[in-house]
């Protein structure tokens, strides 16, 4: 039969593949023009490859199935047109707004970075760091992703307010002990006012990266990353445990023990 074509030779044609013309065909928007009653090999009629291609661009648009049969209808109205396109305006114009408002999300974290990263490269110090003794209360999780929301936590525990310190707070991370889990601690100087709080001691380093902030950065872990970048210019790695001090006049200091970095010497 001449005017015919395999369904691979129309694949190829129209840049769709085999899989999407027969999911098509299953979904009623492609008809073969034959269908080998003892093979099931189907043939297109070559004029089909502008169906195709109309299906293809109708998707590329993001109008679903069930809206481009009823674009394709034989008959269909101005009425139903202009529905269908107006649908779809109203989409579009919604993730215009979702995506314009994570772009904006991304260049506020974008910015912070380089802020971040500004203030690391200007103020970092490198220093001893004293043996603190704290009453607070600790938490353990698997990996740095849930630090935040166990600070959160830990602080609620504390009754603190960190919009209104009453005085400096201390939080340690660490990851030395063992290494399947980190142990997020949060604790301050003084005397016990909680039954539930507990001793817990910052450990001493001879050597240690400090960074003090002016204002709590919008990313805590965007400033550590800064300050680890900045350690790997310098030809040195963060050891941990890591701690930060949240200071009651709003600033944060960030600390973590240093060592020179084997592979970078």
């Amino acid at each position: 039969m001449t005017g015919v074509e395999s369904i691979g030779q129309l694949a190829q044609r129209t840049g769709t593949s085999r899989r999407m013309l027969r999911h098509w065909e299953e979904q009623g928007l492609l008809t073969p023009a034959v269908v080998d009653q003892w093979t099931k090999e189907r043939r297109y009629a070559s004029a089909q490859a502008g169906r195709v291609r109309a299906i293809a661009a109708l998707r590329a648009l993001g109008f679903g199935l069930d809206a481009i049969r009823d674009l394709l209808a034989q008959g269909l109205s101005e009425s139903r047109l202009i529905d269908l396109l107006r649908q779809r305006e109203v989409e579009l114009t919604d993730r215009i707004a979702q995506d314009s408002a994570a772009l904006a999300q991304v260049q506020t974290r974008m910015r912070s970075i380089q802020r971040e990263r500004n203030t690391v490269m200007t103020t970092l110090a490198l220093s001893s760091l004293p043996e603190v003794k704290l009453l607070g209360v600790t938490e353990t999780v698997m990996d740095e992703t849930e630090i935040p929301d166990a600070v959160g936590r830990l602080l609620t525990l504390m009754n603190v307010d960190t919009e209104a310190l009453t005085q400096d707070v201390f939080l340690m991370y660490d990851g030395t002990t063992d290494p399947r889990v980190i142990v997020v601690s949060a604790g301050v100087g003084g005397e016990a006012s909680e039954a539930k709080m507990e001793r817990i001691t910052l450990p001493s380093s001879e050597q240690a990266a400090v960074v003090t902030l002016d204002e709590r950065p919008h990313n805590t872990a965007d400033a550590w990353i800064a300050l680890d970048a900045e350690l790997e210019a310098k030809g040195l790695r963060a050891t941990g445990p890591y701690r930060q001090v949240l200071h009651t006049t709003g600033a944060v200091t960030l600390a973590t023990p240093a060592t020179a970095d084997i592979e970078c010497t």
